[in-house]
């Protein structure tokens, strides 16, 4: 290859590179954060379809603490903190606070067995987001992401990853109505 063809293909390689950082400087900028949800907002209104064929809104749970738990049967740590989610929640639902734990797909038979397959029984209200539609609308990333609302709807709480008992022990406690 001569000299002129490698400085030419240098420059080339070069512009791509500048090009791909300018891309990823653009993108990085004008992301759309509309879809995330903040603390002190208003939680978005959607509608789910639940395990059991039962359709629930965010307005059913007018009045209540509510605990949305977004997981996924793939996710290591949603499997390690949902035993810690169901019994705090079987202490804390009499007091007013429900936990929907929302599947980003609908895979009913896969979340049987996941739930088959935990050391303890887990009996919590299970809802499928199929279309991503609601973990978009709240931002949800990663798995699993849990929203804490108080009895008017308000978001108190976004929690980012797998928490500990004491944890949602903390949450279930602030929106206890």
């Amino acid at each position: 290859m001569s000299r002129q063809a490698k400085k030419i293909t240098q420059y080339i390689v070069m512009l791509l590179i500048i090009a791909a950082i300018g891309f990823i400087i653009y993108i990085t900028m004008t992301k759309d954060n509309k879809g995330i949800v903040k603390v002190g907002e208003q939680a978005p209104a959607f509608q789910l379809k639940t395990i059991d064929g039962r359709t629930v809104n965010l307005s059913d749970y007018k009045g209540k603490g509510l605990i949305l738990n977004f997981w996924g049967t793939w996710c290591k740590p949603c499997r390690k903190e949902m035993p810690a989610l169901n019994k705090n929640y079987e202490k804390y639902k009499k007091q007013g606070v429900e936990v929907l734990a929302i599947h980003i797909k609908k895979t009913p038979q896969q979340v049987t067995q996941f739930f088959k397959g935990l050391d303890e029984p887990v009996q919590l209200p299970i809802a499928f987001d199929n279309n991503n539609e609601v973990s978009d609308a709240f931002g949800i990333d990663p798995l699993p992401t849990t929203v804490v609302i108080d009895k008017n709807g308000t978001v108190k709480a976004v929690h980012e990853g797998e928490m500990n008992s004491g944890t949602i022990e903390k949450y279930m406690k602030s929106i206890t109505p």
